[in-house]
């Protein structure tokens, strides 16, 4: 297990978020990623301290999720957090891509939605998003929404597989 950076960057080239996670591993679904609460992540306007949790990133796919676990403490239900990006690429220990703006979130309800649908649409007329970039940025984020309703792997509880032990992976547990 290693530090891996992980950069995403608007597409007018401007720093959307810079963080470092532990690399747990690779499957076929893709790198896992562990990233502790209170871990520090970059923004353009700042930093915060980023919740605990696991994050894969499929290269060659226009996506990544983030599973958060329930914090009760915070009142928060569990989440996943899937972004619509470009494909990820990776340069030793460093994975870059591109945030669209799109992403599609499920808490512990079990309710599917889209988020930021007005920002993509902002941004494609000012940033001039290819057409053929909105049109994959689109199809990527209705076909997530059917495969997080659907159960569909690797969001039918196939990351527990990668919860680091000594967490509370009982808190996330699979959504729905």
């Amino acid at each position: 297990m290693a530090d891996v950076v992980v950069a995403s960057r608007k597409w007018n080239g401007d720093l959307h978020r810079r963080t470092v996670s532990l690399e747990l591993g690779t499957d076929a679904f893709g790198t896992w990623l562990w990233m502790p609460g209170g871990t520090v992540v970059e923004t353009a306007s700042g930093s915060y301290q980023a919740l605990p949790g696991l994050r894969l990133i499929p290269l060659g796919e226009m996506w990544s999720v983030y599973f958060v676990p329930a914090l009760p403490s915070r009142r928060r239900p569990k989440q996943l957090y899937v972004d619509i990006t470009t494909p990820a690429t990776r340069r030793g220990d460093l994975i870059e891509y591109i945030d669209l703006d799109l992403d599609v979130e499920q808490l512990g309800d079990g309710q599917v939605r889209i988020l930021d649908e007005d920002e993509f649409a902002a941004h494609r007329r000012s940033w001039a998003y290819p057409q053929e970039l909105i049109d994959a940025a689109e199809t990527t984020c209705h076909r997530i929404v059917r495969a997080v309703i659907d159960r569909e792997p690797p969001f039918d509880g196939s990351h527990l597989a990668w919860w680091p032990a000594g967490t509370d992976e009982c808190a996330i547990g699979s959504a729905g």
